[in-house]
């Protein structure tokens, strides 16, 4: 009693989950999955297992179920329909074909008639969306469904998208192989789209009489085929050999065949728990993978136009193009204000009076003095030319230490700071040159004044005083020579602006390219959390649940 009210709360709560999955499926406009999930609601409420056959239409699918039915069900070739599943039902003789109208949902109109007139319906070529049949089948008792699915070399897009769509509705599935076909490229692959359902899978090689021992034994046969499916990742339940002509070859399995379907529907409950969780699971899975594609064409413009960046770094890099516009309209005056910190800083570290001319000039200012006397015979020409020399000699080490310590450093300072601006030029370098004061030997005689001592502190003073006059010089042609390079700065303003206006709209369009596939990756996220929420725990089957195949060596060799 505990048991039936659990299994009932239990159905309960999956119905539930389908109507909620549904609803969410129907209101993002996945129509076609919406009417998956509705079929899978039916098909809860029927407690039916549905045992689907797949394959070539040259592996001998239709006659193989038309064999378990013990009648021919299904019509003697394939039925010419855009999209046919046909499910085979035990119960009163009855057809129902669902026409097809274009979409995803069945077409409420069904027409009724026997399956003795199947094969004339079908040769009429009327498109149907899927046929019922019942007939008295007792392999199937009450609650089993055999599923004909189109075949899977059809081209034609409606008859794949069928096998798709049986598969949701699928319990377990039977993969039918031509003998001679079983490693083709194509059957592998379809087989491993089946495998990877995860619904349980049986593999039939049919037409078993078709092995010629001699040519190839069949235990090496078999590890060939098990091999291939090994190598492709196939996953089955198990391994069956048939033969539909030579009902009694050693190596026809098809009372193994008829056990495991008997197995299948005494675990019926289970099975079909399972399957429904795997449906929904699966459905979920491929309108999430959808919805992606779907955004792919926009990602990959996005992602073009976002090249590679980040949009923290994109972000900084917006803000420094604009506090660096915001820097321009104070370029100039801070050029110049630079030119001068520079310029200041350097002539504060430049010691143009060290001792050799400290005493040069001592030497000169000493011959000035009156009383100035060499030697007993000392006239005056003899003082005005001693005093040349001592002038000559003073003005030769004081233009030694203007042209190394000032001269030089000046030149490349000017260089640096109006590379830096993107104001030298060429032809500049003899300019400023010229722009520089001349000391000559008139201009350093002229700073001696009356009395101005010849040693000590006086001669310090002086020293200091003169090396203050000539760093000014050099400070004012300077800073007069940077005023016309400066005048030349606006228009360089305007270019610097413009580049930045154009940098920071190609990053502003980074940025928005950035935000978009962030929105892109919340919403795909959000559609993925939101199916998460809907979708109840995924069903694992109880070990022994899936009737297992004796091996074929055991049972006929």
């Amino acid at each position: 009693m505990g048991a039936e009210r659990s299994r009932v709360e239990e159905q309960v709560s999956g119905t539930s989950a389908l109507m909620r999955l549904e609803e969410r499926l129907s209101t993002w406009g996945e129509a076609e999955s919406a009417q998956i999930v509705a079929d899978l609601k039916v098909k809860e409420q029927a407690g039916e297992l549905t045992l689907a056959f797949c394959g070539h239409f040259s592996a001998g699918k239709s006659s193989m179920i038309n064999k378990l039915c013990g009648k021919a069900v299904l019509p003697s070739g394939p039925v010419p329909t855009s999209a046919n599943i046909v499910s085979i039902r035990s119960g009163a003789p009855e057809v129902l074909l669902h026409p097809y109208n274009g979409s995803a949902a069945r077409s409420a109109e069904v027409i009724k008639t026997t399956p003795g007139r199947l094969q004339d319906y079908c040769r009429q070529g009327t498109e149907y969306s899927a046929i019922e049949v019942w007939e008295e089948i007792p392999l199937l008792g009450e609650h089993g469904v055999l599923m004909d699915t189109p075949g899977v070399d059809s081209t034609d897009e409606g008859h794949q998208a069928a096998t798709r769509s049986a598969l949701h509705l699928a319990d377990a599935v039977f993969y039918v192989m031509d003998y001679n076909h079983v490693q083709s490229e194509n059957n592998l692959a379809f087989a491993k789209s089946l495998s990877d359902w995860g619904k349980p899978l049986y593999l039939i090689i049919n037409q078993i009489d078709k092995h010629r021992e001699q040519e190839i034994s069949m235990e090496e046969y078999r590890q060939q085929v098990e091999s291939a499916f090994l190598e492709w990742g196939i996953h089955s339940a198990g391994l069956l050999f048939t033969s539909l002509k030579v009902e009694g070859h050693p190596l026809n399995q098809w009372k193994d065949l008829l056990a495991v379907i008997s197995g299948l529907l005494e675990q019926r409950r289970e099975l079909l728990d399972y399957s429904l969780s795997r449906s929904m699971h699966h459905t979920a899975a491929a309108v999430l993978t959808a919805y992606r594609e779907e955004q792919e064409e926009e990602r990959a413009g996005l992602l073009e136009e976002a090249g590679g960046a980040q949009a923290e770094a994109v972000e900084a890099e917006i803000r420094g193009t604009m506090q660096d516009e915001a820097l321009l309209e104070e370029r100039p005056e801070e050029a110049r204000l630079d030119l001068r910190s520079r310029l200041d800083a350097l002539l504060g570290n430049t010691n143009l009076m060290p001792a050799d001319l400290r005493d040069a000039a001592g030497a000169y200012i000493e011959s000035l003095q009156p009383g100035f006397r060499r030697g007993l015979f000392f006239t005056a020409a003899k003082r005005e030319k001693e005093q040349a020399a001592r002038l000559l000699h003073w003005h030769s080490l004081q233009i030694r230490e203007i042209t190394a310590q000032l001269e030089w450093h000046t030149l490349q300072l000017v260089r640096d700071w109006a590379e830096g601006l993107g104001l030298w030029q060429e032809g500049a370098e003899p300019l400023l040159k010229q722009a520089f004061p001349a000391v000559s030997q008139q201009w350093l005689a002229d700073q001696v004044k009356p009395g101005t001592g010849a040693s000590g502190e006086a001669l310090l003073n002086f020293c200091r005083t003169l090396a203050a006059e000539i760093k000014a010089q050099f400070r004012r042609a300077v800073l007069a020579f940077g005023e016309p390079l400066l005048d030349e700065l606006p228009p360089l303003v305007e270019e610097r602006r413009a580049e930045l206006t154009r940098r920071r709209a190609a990053l502003q369009r980074q940025a928005h390219a950035l935000a978009a596939l962030a929105a892109l990756d919340r919403a795909a996220a959000a559609r993925a959390d939101e199916l998460t929420a809907l979708l109840p725990p995924r069903r694992t089957l109880t070990p022994g649940a899936l009737p297992g195949v004796q091996p074929l060596a055991a049972a006929a060799l």
